[in-house]
């Protein structure tokens, strides 16, 4: 096997066809728009004459003329092994150190080990791979550590995916009670699904930001944002929920009118069995929570108007797997479940695609009631969504001269 600077046009036919994990930032898309930023190099690893694996690799400014080189959560490998990533590794680093990059940092895409729907490791699960940390230890690389938070600086280690790969009543059946409850009552709603162009994205992320304040998540720049949302939308469904109050109005009155002339029906009644007291005092509760919801709709009606946004989301889709990557939502509005909604509705956007992955993203990794993100995890746990724990941040430095000089200058600001 060798490592060499391979084609765009390589690149693109490899990834085209490529069936397994992958992040984002390897997707064409997103190199296409990176390219046009930053210097980028193509890596291939190469067996006799055949592309087995890339790695996208670009140059950030470190200190003066200096740069360092980050691999973009790769490399990306075909019928992977570690053998195949160890050898793609030391070729990456002999191209970096070939380059001058001061320092080089890895994020891999790839499973160290499985945890289940609560949080626990799956200790005989065949995806385990433990020996990825040893990997880039012996060759040099220092380990960022095994964290558990959600910050700009590090990448995602834990990722929520749901196995979508059955019929649509099995994922549903999979799904814990409430959520399941809350995605059929969704279908019951007056929901709208509206798909937002590039002259909308100010939209999307007012209710992005507005969500990512009030939960306390690191915040992520606007300008990162706008540009995912630019570079991926040819592979991305970028979606706002909203709820049709006139017409849930107008559902609720019709509602509540038949159960009051039912629930008169029965008061009227001389003998009533214990049975139908029982009935009778259903019909009560009925008509007091569609009454409760009527009151509340108009209130919402008269303060919003009569077609509000409940919630966005940001969609990315490649050949294995749709993920789940940007959500924000209005927590005033939450009793129209359009988070339930759109979720749903994009389970079934992927199944459509033939895809059998619903990644709905990162998670802290903390999985304890008084974590920052519980709430998240809650949510995405109704869904059984299985937990994939990702090794982590690896880097090296090349040039320990350039390196120290930059730790004191920052030291000095």
């Amino acid at each position: 096997m060798k490592v060499e600077e391979i084609s765009e046009q390589e690149f693109y036919t490899f990834m085209k066809n490529y069936n397994d994990m992958y992040h984002f930032m390897h997707d064409e898309l997103y190199y296409d728009y990176v390219k046009e930023h930053t210097k980028t190099y193509l890596l291939g690893l190469k067996e006799e004459a055949n592309l087995i694996g890339v790695s996208l690799i670009s140059e950030y400014p470190f200190l003066r003329s200096f740069n360092a080189m980050s691999t973009h959560s790769g490399p990306v490998i075909e019928d992977f092994t570690n053998e195949k990533l160890e050898r793609f590794i030391k070729g990456i680093h002999d191209f970096a150190k070939s380059k001058g990059a001061v320092t080089l940092t890895f994020s891999p895409y790839t499973i160290y080990q499985m945890r289940d729907r609560d949080g626990n490791v799956i200790e005989d699960d065949p995806k385990n791979n433990e020996e990825i940390i040893r990997i880039f230890s012996r060759n040099g690389f220092k380990h960022h550590g095994f964290t558990r938070q959600m910050i700009f600086g590090e990448s995602i280690r834990f990722l929520s995916v749901v196995d979508i790969s059955g019929s649509l009543d099995e994922i549903l059946k999979n799904m814990d009670r409430t959520t399941r409850y809350n995605t059929r009552q969704s279908e019951m709603l007056p929901l709208k699904l509206k798909y937002l162009d590039e002259s909308e994205y100010d939209r999307f992320i007012e209710i992005y930001k507005d969500t990512e304040e009030r939960l306390g998540f690191d915040e992520i720049p606007e300008s990162r944002i706008k540009a995912q949302l630019k570079s991926l939308q040819d592979k991305a469904y970028i979606v706002l929920s909203q709820i049709d109050l006139d017409q849930y109005i107008d559902e609720l009155t019709e509602e509540l009118k038949e159960l009051t002339e039912s629930l008169e029906e029965f008061e009227q009644k001389e003998d009533i069995t214990r049975g139908e007291k029982k009935r009778l005092n259903e019909q009560k509760n009925l008509v007091k929570s569609r009454k409760k919801r009527l009151k509340s709709a108009e209130e919402h009606r008269e303060q919003y108007g009569g077609l509000i946004d409940l919630s966005v989301g940001m969609y990315y889709y490649n050949n294995n797997e749709m993920v789940y990557l940007y959500s924000g939502s209005y927590p005033e509005h939450s009793q129209y479940l359009g988070t339930n909604f759109v979720t749903w509705e994009m389970i079934k956007k992927a199944k459509e695609l033939g895809l059998e992955r619903f990644n709905m993203f990162g998670i802290t990794g903390n999985f304890h009631e008084d974590a920052s993100d519980y709430g998240v995890f809650r949510f995405k746990q109704g869904y059984n969504a299985s937990i994939e724990e990702l090794p982590g941040t690896f880097s090296i430095v090349n040039r320990p001269v350039i390196y120290k000089a930059k730790t004191l200058i920052d030291k000095v600001r």
